[in-house]
């Protein structure tokens, strides 16, 4: 038998391949990090217009319980704006958000609104939110 020493191979001369480690390149780590950051920005910015939406959502659905139908414009009006007080909906002028119809079979509380969001330089974006509600 043989030892590996005595086989022959000699390694000193052969020469192995080049292996460069490949990875994020300081531009990708750039890119990464501006793309974190403006989707960061644009959850912050949009998101309490989202949340603001669904909470008053949840006050024209908890109508439903009172008899919307028997009541006049201004006692509507008036339930709605506690209901806006009572969930901190304060920044939002019911008058010109809420067109109220009263129809002999139901009432419609038709609600339409839209913000507006500035976010970098010259852009803005426009949110619009509108929904009908019918109370029988």
């Amino acid at each position: 038998m043989k030892s590996s020493k005595s086989a022959g191979i000699k390694t000193s001369g052969l020469k192995s391949p080049k292996h460069r480690s490949t990875g994020l390149s300081i531009t990708g780590i750039i890119l990464s990090v501006v793309g974190l950051v403006a989707i960061i920005t644009l959850l912050l910015r949009l998101g309490p217009h989202y949340i603001d939406w669904r909470t008053m959502q949840s006050v024209f659905t908890g109508l439903e319980r009172q008899s919307i139908h028997e009541m006049n414009k201004n006692q509507i009006r008036e339930a709605i704006a506690k209901g806006f007080r009572i969930n901190g909906l304060r920044d939002f002028d019911q008058r010109s958000l809420v067109n109220i119809e009263a129809e002999k079979e139901f009432t419609t509380l038709s609600v339409s609104y839209e913000q507006r969001e500035h976010i970098v330089y010259n852009v803005d974006i426009v949110l619009t939110f509108q929904k009908s509600f019918q109370y029988p």
